[in-house]
């Protein structure tokens, strides 16, 4: 599983930059859910956060298999990644939506909701335009 650290210089610099990003989970019924979310980077790892009440919250306890797409400034420029939650933790101050807020916005998230964070090993990525003009795949 490679760590952030280990991803080739391109696609490190397009994860370091405070993109948009689509995390994509697995509801109960098998099907597929998305939603765009922010994100950051800690110990070589995705750290995201979501609201204590968020519906793909449930989704996550359940599988904690989860994909995020990192949309470049041309959305053809992106780098997916899958992996599991290999923590999770409550996080009533909301210490990791403040941190993210601050990388997107530049101060503190306004609202007052308890969340949960977590962080995602990579365990594959791949991208489009980023290290070629065609896609680039992590050896699986």
């Amino acid at each position: 599983m490679p760590l952030l650290e280990e991803l080739p210089a391109a696609v490190r610099e397009l994860l370091e930059q405070p993109r948009v990003a689509v995390l994509a989970t697995v509801r109960r019924d098998g099907t597929p859910a998305t939603t765009a979310c922010w994100y950051g980077l800690q110990d070589g790892r995705i750290l995201i956060t979501v609201y204590a009440n968020a519906h793909r919250l449930p989704n996550i306890r359940q599988n904690p298999h989860v994909a995020l797409t990192m949309l470049g400034e041309d959305p053809y420029q992106h780098v997916s990644i899958s992996g599991p939650i290999v923590k999770m933790w409550d996080d009533p101050e909301m210490d990791v939506m403040n941190q993210l807020s601050m990388r997107y916005m530049g101060e503190p998230w306004p609202e007052r909701e308890p969340c949960v964070s977590m962080l995602v090993e990579i365990d594959r990525w791949n991208t489009y335009g980023v290290l070629s003009e065609a896609s680039d795949y992590s050896p699986a």
